[in-house]
Protein backbone atom coordinates (compact mmCIF):
# COMPACT_ATOMS: atom_id res chain seq x y z
CA UNK A 1 0.00 0.00 0.00
CA UNK A 2 1.63 3.24 -1.16
CA UNK A 3 0.93 6.70 0.21
CA UNK A 4 -0.83 7.67 -3.01
CA UNK A 5 -3.02 4.58 -3.05
CA UNK A 6 -4.06 5.11 0.56
CA UNK A 7 -4.70 8.79 -0.12
CA UNK A 8 -6.91 7.87 -3.07
CA UNK A 9 -8.75 5.45 -0.78
CA UNK A 10 -9.38 8.26 1.74
CA UNK A 11 -10.70 10.62 -0.93
CA UNK A 12 -12.82 7.91 -2.53
CA UNK A 13 -14.40 6.66 0.72
CA UNK A 14 -15.14 10.16 1.97
CA UNK A 15 -16.69 11.18 -1.33
CA UNK A 16 -14.21 14.03 -1.87
CA UNK A 17 -12.38 12.39 -4.77
CA UNK A 18 -14.30 14.57 -7.21
CA UNK A 19 -13.34 17.91 -5.64
CA UNK A 20 -13.05 20.64 -6.91
CA UNK A 21 -15.46 19.69 -9.74
CA UNK A 22 -18.16 18.79 -7.23
CA UNK A 23 -18.23 16.45 -4.24
CA UNK A 24 -20.26 13.29 -4.50
CA UNK A 25 -21.34 13.90 -0.90
CA UNK A 26 -23.14 17.11 -0.04
CA UNK A 27 -21.18 19.36 2.34
CA UNK A 28 -22.67 20.43 5.63
CA UNK A 29 -23.59 24.02 6.44
CA UNK A 30 -20.07 24.64 7.77
CA UNK A 31 -18.51 23.41 4.53
CA UNK A 32 -17.29 20.09 5.96
CA UNK A 33 -17.58 16.86 4.07
CA UNK A 34 -19.98 14.46 5.76
CA UNK A 35 -17.69 11.46 5.98
CA UNK A 36 -14.71 10.72 8.18
CA UNK A 37 -12.10 8.10 7.30
CA UNK A 38 -11.13 5.21 9.57
CA UNK A 39 -8.06 3.07 8.92
CA UNK A 40 -5.57 0.81 10.58
CA UNK A 41 -1.87 1.41 9.94
CA UNK A 42 -1.24 -0.13 6.50
CA UNK A 43 2.56 0.01 6.83
CA UNK A 44 5.04 -1.40 9.37
CA UNK A 45 6.32 2.16 9.90
CA UNK A 46 4.42 4.64 12.06
CA UNK A 47 6.60 7.40 10.58
CA UNK A 48 5.16 6.65 7.13
CA UNK A 49 1.69 6.77 8.64
CA UNK A 50 2.59 10.21 10.04
CA UNK A 51 3.61 11.28 6.53
CA UNK A 52 0.23 10.09 5.30
CA UNK A 53 -1.50 12.06 8.08
CA UNK A 54 0.36 15.21 6.99
CA UNK A 55 -0.64 14.73 3.35
CA UNK A 56 -4.25 13.94 4.30
CA UNK A 57 -4.40 17.23 6.20
CA UNK A 58 -3.39 19.10 3.05
CA UNK A 59 -6.49 17.59 1.43
CA UNK A 60 -8.73 18.64 4.32
CA UNK A 61 -8.67 15.64 6.69
CA UNK A 62 -7.01 15.92 10.09
CA UNK A 63 -5.74 13.04 12.19
CA UNK A 64 -8.07 12.73 15.22
CA UNK A 65 -6.65 9.75 17.11
CA UNK A 66 -8.15 6.35 17.83
CA UNK A 67 -11.64 5.65 16.56
CA UNK A 68 -13.73 5.50 19.78
CA UNK A 69 -16.26 3.14 18.18
CA UNK A 70 -13.54 0.54 17.49
CA UNK A 71 -11.54 1.01 20.68
CA UNK A 72 -12.21 -2.56 21.87
CA UNK A 73 -11.65 -4.26 18.51
CA UNK A 74 -8.18 -5.55 19.44
CA UNK A 75 -6.61 -3.72 16.48
CA UNK A 76 -5.84 0.02 16.66
CA UNK A 77 -8.01 1.93 14.18
CA UNK A 78 -7.40 5.64 13.59
CA UNK A 79 -9.85 8.25 12.37
CA UNK A 80 -9.37 11.27 10.10
CA UNK A 81 -12.07 13.92 10.33
CA UNK A 82 -12.82 16.71 7.84
CA UNK A 83 -11.68 20.23 8.63
CA UNK A 84 -14.12 23.16 8.31
CA UNK A 85 -12.20 24.33 5.22
CA UNK A 86 -11.73 20.84 3.78
CA UNK A 87 -12.84 21.73 0.25
CA UNK A 88 -10.72 24.88 0.10
CA UNK A 89 -7.65 22.96 1.30
CA UNK A 90 -8.24 20.26 -1.30
CA UNK A 91 -8.63 22.88 -4.04
CA UNK A 92 -5.37 24.63 -3.09
CA UNK A 93 -3.47 21.36 -2.85
CA UNK A 94 -4.71 20.15 -6.23
CA UNK A 95 -3.66 23.46 -7.79
CA UNK A 96 -0.16 23.25 -6.30
CA UNK A 97 0.31 19.51 -6.84
CA UNK A 98 -1.85 18.61 -9.85
CA UNK A 99 -0.19 15.23 -10.44
CA UNK A 100 0.17 14.10 -6.82
CA UNK A 101 -2.36 11.26 -7.07
CA UNK A 102 -0.95 10.00 -10.38
CA UNK A 103 2.73 9.75 -9.41
CA UNK A 104 3.76 13.39 -9.05
CA UNK A 105 5.24 15.06 -5.99
CA UNK A 106 3.18 14.75 -2.83
CA UNK A 107 2.69 17.77 -0.52
CA UNK A 108 5.63 18.16 1.82
CA UNK A 109 7.56 15.25 0.31
CA UNK A 110 10.59 14.93 -1.96
CA UNK A 111 10.06 14.66 -5.70
CA UNK A 112 11.26 11.06 -6.11
CA UNK A 113 8.70 8.38 -5.29
CA UNK A 114 10.84 5.85 -3.38
CA UNK A 115 11.76 6.29 -0.63
CA UNK A 116 9.29 8.99 0.34
CA UNK A 117 11.31 11.58 2.28
CA UNK A 118 9.89 14.58 4.12
CA UNK A 119 10.97 18.07 3.10
CA UNK A 120 12.54 20.21 5.86
CA UNK A 121 9.56 22.61 5.86
CA UNK A 122 7.13 19.82 6.74
CA UNK A 123 9.39 17.76 8.99
CA UNK A 124 8.42 19.42 12.27
CA UNK A 125 4.69 18.90 11.60
CA UNK A 126 5.27 15.27 10.60
CA UNK A 127 7.31 14.77 13.77
CA UNK A 128 4.47 16.07 15.95
CA UNK A 129 1.94 13.93 14.08
CA UNK A 130 4.22 10.95 14.57
CA UNK A 131 4.36 11.64 18.32
CA UNK A 132 0.54 11.74 18.51
CA UNK A 133 0.19 8.54 16.50
CA UNK A 134 2.75 6.67 18.60
CA UNK A 135 1.07 7.80 21.83
CA UNK A 136 -2.28 6.54 20.57
CA UNK A 137 -0.80 3.31 19.20
CA UNK A 138 1.09 2.54 22.40
CA UNK A 139 -1.99 3.44 24.41
CA UNK A 140 -3.98 0.85 22.47
CA UNK A 141 -1.28 -1.77 23.03
CA UNK A 142 -1.08 -0.89 26.71
CA UNK A 143 -4.78 -1.63 27.17
CA UNK A 144 -4.33 -5.20 26.01
CA UNK A 145 -4.55 -7.61 28.92
CA UNK A 146 -1.54 -9.54 30.15
CA UNK A 147 -3.55 -12.49 31.48
CA UNK A 148 -4.08 -14.19 28.07
CA UNK A 149 -0.33 -14.11 27.51
CA UNK A 150 0.42 -15.42 30.99
CA UNK A 151 -1.90 -18.34 30.36
CA UNK A 152 -1.37 -18.82 26.65
CA UNK A 153 2.44 -18.99 26.47
CA UNK A 154 2.87 -21.82 29.03
CA UNK A 155 -0.10 -23.65 27.50
CA UNK A 156 1.43 -23.56 24.02
CA UNK A 157 4.74 -24.94 25.25
CA UNK A 158 2.99 -27.66 27.26
CA UNK A 159 0.95 -28.72 24.24
CA UNK A 160 4.11 -28.74 22.14
CA UNK A 161 5.78 -31.11 24.60
CA UNK A 162 2.75 -33.38 24.70
CA UNK A 163 2.42 -33.58 20.91
CA UNK A 164 6.10 -34.33 20.43
CA UNK A 165 6.40 -36.78 23.33
CA UNK A 166 8.91 -34.59 25.18
CA UNK A 167 7.05 -34.35 28.47
CA UNK A 168 10.03 -35.19 30.68
CA UNK A 169 12.35 -33.29 33.02
CA UNK A 170 14.66 -31.91 30.32
CA UNK A 171 11.77 -30.87 28.10
CA UNK A 172 10.01 -29.18 31.00
CA UNK A 173 13.15 -27.25 31.95
CA UNK A 174 13.54 -26.02 28.38
CA UNK A 175 9.85 -25.03 28.21
CA UNK A 176 10.05 -23.21 31.54
CA UNK A 177 13.16 -21.32 30.40
CA UNK A 178 11.60 -20.28 27.11
CA UNK A 179 8.37 -19.28 28.84
CA UNK A 180 10.27 -17.16 31.36
CA UNK A 181 12.31 -15.50 28.59
CA UNK A 182 9.20 -14.60 26.59
CA UNK A 183 7.36 -13.26 29.63
CA UNK A 184 10.37 -11.15 30.62
CA UNK A 185 10.56 -9.76 27.06
CA UNK A 186 6.85 -8.99 27.20
CA UNK A 187 7.20 -7.19 30.53
CA UNK A 188 10.22 -5.25 29.23
CA UNK A 189 8.24 -4.16 26.17
CA UNK A 190 5.52 -2.78 28.44
CA UNK A 191 8.11 -0.75 30.36
CA UNK A 192 9.57 0.54 27.09
CA UNK A 193 6.12 1.54 25.84
CA UNK A 194 5.34 3.49 29.01
CA UNK A 195 8.67 5.34 28.95
CA UNK A 196 8.49 6.07 25.23
CA UNK A 197 4.95 7.37 25.55
CA UNK A 198 5.91 9.63 28.46
CA UNK A 199 8.82 11.06 26.45
CA UNK A 200 6.56 11.82 23.48
CA UNK A 201 3.96 13.44 25.75
CA UNK A 202 6.69 15.74 27.05
CA UNK A 203 7.71 16.56 23.47
CA UNK A 204 4.15 17.54 22.59
CA UNK A 205 3.80 19.55 25.79
CA UNK A 206 6.95 21.54 24.93
CA UNK A 207 5.47 22.18 21.49
CA UNK A 208 2.20 23.45 22.94
CA UNK A 209 0.18 20.44 21.80
CA UNK A 210 -2.27 18.89 24.25
CA UNK A 211 -2.69 15.21 23.42
CA UNK A 212 -4.87 13.23 23.77
CA UNK A 213 -7.26 16.14 23.20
Amino acid sequence: MTLRRHLRKLLRETGSEGWPNGARRAPTASGEAEASFTTEVPWPSLWKFAQFAYIAEQYGYRYSGLDPELRDSGTPFFVFRPLPDARERADRTRERFPGALEGGRLPGMRAWPVPVLTLPGARSEVRLLHARIVIDYYGALGRQRMRPWLIGIPTVFLLFLLVNGELHATGLRVAVGLTAALLIALAASRVFIRRRRAALERLLERSGVRWPP
